[in-house]
């Protein structure tokens, strides 16, 4: 006879045990390799936005506006800051979101997307909010005139948030443009 020690075998709860420790630690590794998206977040009235933190230069308090004939509807005129000029959009327009009248809480949010550089003016500040990448991948859900410049909406603590595309915004405001008559062309 063979006096060699064996443990007990394990209950069914001490397997369900270490099978739930697996699962949780493949999850939490599982959700540490998804990369995280900072995004600055805004309102425009009471309607909440974001950008990518990494399209945003700089946020400004309001500076004076030049008007600029012949622009687009949707550029509300130029600012200069730090003597460097950019064009300013009116988002709300855009959007088809009723203008606030400008408070000490409305900025001007400068960006950096692809060679254009331009400014955005908001209502509100938000905060800097990291989500999960995957979860800028959703579509938007309602659809009108305006979900072009929605190119994500997320939810976050019972709040929905759209995510802005500035590539339909650029063309927008570029096919936008007044034409000069043919009295100044060649």
């Amino acid at each position: 006879m063979d006096n060699q020690f064996q443990p007990d075998p394990l209950s069914e709860a001490e397997k369900l045990i270490i099978e739930l420790e697996g699962r949780a630690l493949a999850l939490q590794e599982g959700q540490e390799q998804e990369p995280l998206v900072s995004l600055l977040t805004f309102y425009l009235a009471d309607e909440w936005f974001a950008l990518p933190l990494e399209k945003v230069k700089v946020v400004t308090r309001l500076l004076d506006v030049t008007p600029v004939p012949g622009a687009s509807p949707y550029v509300l005129g130029v600012i200069n800051h730090k003597s460097a000029i950019y064009p300013l959009v009116d988002v709300h327009k855009l959007l088809k979101i009723e203008p606030q009248p400008p408070t000490r809480s409305s900025r001007f949010v400068i960006i950096q997307h692809d060679k254009y550089t331009l400014a955005l003016l908001v209502d509100n500040m938000g905060e800097v909010r990291e989500v999960n990448s995957s979860g800028l991948e959703k579509q938007v859900r309602s659809h009108n005139e305006t979900t072009d410049y929605i190119r994500s909406e997320l939810t976050i603590e019972n709040r929905l948030m759209g995510l802005l595309n500035m590539d339909a915004i650029l063309n927008t405001i570029s096919e936008g443009e007044i034409q000069p008559s043919s009295a100044f062309q060649n």
